[in-house]
């Protein structure tokens, strides 16, 4: 899993947010009852994934400012991270 915020693309979608949206909607299908099947997915559905993760990516990369983290070592090797706000 890569250690930094990843959108997706059309040719980058391996282990990206647009790919992990994907999964969570075929995996939220059936508990919503919209019919038996989760339909195929098509280049319309990933657009729609990889724009809205772009957008979020975007949008927390411009914004990082408003995180308040704070990383306490609690021994050699080891931390403990804090989020005390987000504005």
């Amino acid at each position: 899993m890569p250690s930094n915020l990843k959108a997706g693309s059309k040719i980058d979608y391996a282990e990206s947010m647009a790919a992990a949206m994907e999964q969570a909607f075929m995996n939220e299908w059936s508990n919503f009852m919209i019919g038996a099947d989760a339909p195929a997915m098509n280049d319309q559905m990933r657009l729609m994934f990889v724009a809205i993760a772009q957008g979020v990516v975007n949008h927390l990369k411009a914004n990082h400012d408003a995180f308040k983290v704070s990383a306490t070592q609690t021994s050699p090797g080891i931390y403990t991270g804090t989020v005390s706000a987000i504005e």
